[in-house]
């Protein structure tokens, strides 16, 4: 697989933005990132309880998301309705299958654009924005029922009909046990270790001819809950949740096609959610994942460099219209032969 990136008006607007934020506040330590991972691994939306639970644990986030999921258990639950659509906000929204998309491609707060190198400068404290300027991002952001799925571009091709299994059940409260139905795996694989869903998303790639992001989208969502009293559902918080949608390439009947994987995550961990994307996909295509994976030291060693996975999963954030338009334009031939 082959990515290129060209200069142009919205890549170096992305890269304002992205320089515009600053890394510290008042010149402390941003771990907003590594709450949100704790969050995600923990299966809960609680940033102020991931940061005390990783001040307690020294850092130790394989220990801050133990402490995060033993306080949840002690809290009350409430049975909260699906989060709807049209209570959902566009924040970031790429697609490295198409240049152009319907509703276009927000790029926002670009990760993959910030420097990699390490900067000594102090930085000052943010200012606080003008009364009269939009107080986030979705002030002015188009919401999700508005904008049209990426994958509707995506015909003439082939496609794994997905499982049709309903609502899961939650890991929090269920013990889930082998064989899983996909919407239990999903649950399950939405709580797990970052490092380790990337690492096992990189091997997937590994063996793959053709793998492509569809779309990614990173979006608030309201969640409301009923009231005690009324029944009637209340807003009660704004979580951030990124979407993402990716095929890989299968046989569908014996013929060429592509399988779609979604994945999703609470927070804004790109990485995670285009892992689970992957995985996803590939138990679709290969049959539970079937297929033999030779574990020998060359593969151990790459899988356990996480930079190099964290790349290599990441990469798929990067244009690859042209590969993909090439890649469809000879599935869709062979098809017709």
């Amino acid at each position: 697989m082959y990515a290129s990136m060209h200069h142009n008006d919205a890549l170096e607007a992305a890269r304002v933005i992205a320089h515009a934020v600053p890394d510290g506040q008042g010149g402390g330590v941003n771990i907003a990132l590594l709450e949100q991972q704790v969050c995600a691994e923990a299966g809960l939306w609680e940033p102020a309880a991931a940061r005390r639970a990783l001040d307690q644990a020294h850092g130790d986030t394989a220990h801050a998301v133990s402490m995060l999921r033993v306080w949840a258990a002690t809290q009350p639950h409430l049975g909260a309705p699906a989060i709807r659509f049209e209570d959902t906000v566009l924040i970031r929204r790429l697609s490295s299958a198409f240049p152009q998309v319907p509703g276009g491609q927000w790029l926002g707060f670009a990760p993959e654009l910030r420097a990699r190198q390490l900067d000594w400068s102090e930085r000052p404290a943010p200012e606080p924005a003008p009364a009269s300027a939009p107080q986030s991002p979705a002030d002015e952001a188009p919401r999700r029922t508005e904008v049209p799925r990426v994958r509707d571009l995506i015909d003439d091709v082939p496609l794994v009909d997905p499982p049709q299994d309903g609502e899961g059940d939650d890991p929090a409260d269920t013990v889930l046990t082998p064989p899983l139905h996909r919407a239990n795996r999903l649950a399950m694989l939405a709580r797990g270790e970052t490092g380790a869903l990337v690492a096992l998303a990189a091997l997937i790639l590994g063996r793959r001819q053709e793998a492509v992001l569809v779309e990614l989208s990173v979006n608030l969502a309201t969640v409301r809950i009923p009231h005690p009293r009324t029944g009637v559902a209340c807003a009660v918080a704004d979580v951030p949740i990124t979407d993402v949608e990716v095929v890989l390439d299968t046989h569908v009947d014996g013929r060429p096609g592509l399988v779609m994987g979604w994945g999703a995550t609470v927070g804004t961990v790109e990485r995670r959610a285009i892992a689970l994307a992957l995985l996803d996909a590939a138990i679709q295509a290969d049959g539970e994942l079937a297929e033999p994976l030779l574990l020998d030291e060359q593969t151990v060693i790459a899988a356990t460099d996480g930079p190099a996975t964290n790349g290599f999963v990441e990469h798929l954030r990067l244009p690859h219209y042209a590969s993909f338009t090439a890649y469809l334009a000879q599935t869709v031939a062979k098809e017709r032969v």
